[in-house]
């Protein structure tokens, strides 16, 4: 039975993850006299992706959060320290950004973003005729649970090929090249789950 979540009365919304890392990558850059451009630079990101994320508008990656906690010179745990983070959290697609790869043909989508007490985040994946999704392998320790919500899914990971129909799942490593690849002549959508271990 699905269960609804009722909207939280106006002024008692807990603050959400990505205002909280939004404030603390501000309030450090701000602290190490850094401007936008120069931390942008330093962690190899564009000036207006880093906009976004200072502005709450952007679910940084684990990856990104990383570089960025490396050119600030402080533990990436501190950008995600947030007194008021909820285990409830609710996600609607239509405040999510879909990143379109692959000449259009792969569309993959933030479903939830990173949690700091479960050490996950996870994506929607959609593959339309012929798309690929081959992404760079993630920090280390980093595991994806990969399931197959609709079409059939070809997956090579850990030098292992594998063909997925709708419903089957793999967990395979994350932290080494994997590739998906649709094999038939519908699209296919998956949910990709990733859980960082250390």
């Amino acid at each position: 039975m699905a269960r609804h979540c009722k909207d939280v009365p106006e002024g008692e919304e807990p603050m959400e993850l990505n205002r909280a890392v939004a404030e603390n990558i501000k309030r450090i850059r701000k602290t190490k006299k850094l401007s936008m451009e120069r931390l942008a630079q330093e962690a190899g990101v564009s000036r207006s992706m880093l906009g976004q994320i200072e502005r709450g508008e952007a679910n940084p990656s684990v990856a990104l959060l990383g570089k960025l906690a490396a050119a600030l010179k402080v533990p990436a745990d501190v950008l995600l320290e947030n007194d008021d983070f909820q285990s409830l959290q609710l996600t609607r697609e239509l405040d999510t950004k879909p990143v379109r790869l692959d000449g259009g043909k792969t569309v993959l989508r933030p479903s939830l973003p990173y949690d700091e007490v479960t050490r996950q985040e996870s994506f929607f994946l959609d593959l339309y005729i012929s798309a690929q999704y081959a992404p760079e392998p993630s920090v280390p320790g980093c595991l994806c649970h990969a399931t197959v919500l609709s079409g059939t899914v070809g997956l090579e990971a850990e030098e292992q090929t594998f063909q997925l129909l709708e419903r089957d799942a793999l967990r395979f490593a994350a932290d080494r090249p994997y590739r998906f690849s649709n094999q038939t002549s519908a699209s296919a959508r998956l949910l990709l789950v990733y859980r960082y271990l250390k």
